[in-house]
């Protein structure tokens, strides 16, 4: 890999966005390697847990200008190719099966709000900025919009978007986007407390969990309901189930995979 680390250890997959220098800025390889990963590496069950971090100042400070420029003089259909190689990226963090936490520091802009959009926790020191500024160059936020409709609603969404202001850490956490603000010193310990606790579970039971909230999310509340009916019933019977429910009775801390 060339722009990001990936690092398995312990059932965590640690995935680093590696040029620093740049602010961790998107681009096509970049796009390609994070694609790459997830799709791949969703397959491997022993992972509880990935992380998203970038090196150095900032998170993500979003796409390439100069790609994104050299992208726009291309004919539509090749552009909207590439357009899509984005969306597929987003998507395989989206669709990841275990937990994926987001650890923010800096800030994160435009593509790396992104990021933020599809994790399902993300973590902040508390002088971290946000912003989705493609109005103020005559661009729209158009592919991560499908992913932070869902993740801080319509209302946010449109302030966000159509005034590309900065916000800070405490209006992204009232807002949805960020869940646990803390101090720049704390940020790794924050982060780690969190991943144990995530550790700390049923493998089965949090993947279960998750795929039931994306599920329920995008369906009817009668079709919710009986999807509901339907994971309690197969998770009651499970074998993480009948080790956790006897741990609780037998006072002891229950052993999973």
């Amino acid at each position: 890999m060339e722009k990001i680390k990936v690092e398995k250890q312990n059932r965590i997959l640690k995935v680093t966005l590696s040029v620093p220098e740049k602010k961790n800025v998107l681009d096509e390889k970049m796009i390609y390697e994070i694609t790459q990963v997830f799709t791949e590496e969703s397959k491997d069950k022993d992972i509880k847990v990935a992380l998203i971090q970038g090196e150095g100042d900032i998170f993500c400070a979003g796409g390439d200008l100069r790609w994104m420029k050299e992208k726009g003089q291309l004919e539509y259909n090749e552009n909207l190719s590439d357009a899509k190689k984005l969306a597929k990226m987003y998507e395989s963090i989206w669709n990841f099966p275990s937990p994926v936490v987001a650890k923010v520091q800096g800030g994160a802009f435009g593509g790396g709000v992104g990021f933020l959009a599809v994790s399902d926790i993300s973590i902040c020191e508390k002088n971290a900025k946000f912003r989705t500024p493609e109005v103020k160059i005559g661009l729209i936020p158009a592919v991560i919009s499908v992913f932070l409709l869902r993740k801080i609603g319509m209302s946010n969404l449109k302030f966000l978007a159509l005034t590309g202001k900065e916000i800070d850490a405490f209006e992204a956490q009232k807002i949805g986007l960020i869940n646990i603000v803390c101090e720049k010193d704390e940020l790794d310990k924050k982060v780690d407390e969190i991943i144990e606790e995530i550790k700390s579970n049923s493998s089965y039971a949090v993947r279960k969990t998750k795929e039931l909230i994306m599920k329920i999310f995008d369906s009817s509340f009668s079709c919710s309901l009986d999807l509901a009916s339907h994971f309690l019933a197969e998770a009651r019977a499970s074998k993480d189930a009948n080790e956790g429910i006897s741990a609780f009775f037998e006072k002891r801390k229950p052993k999973f995979d």
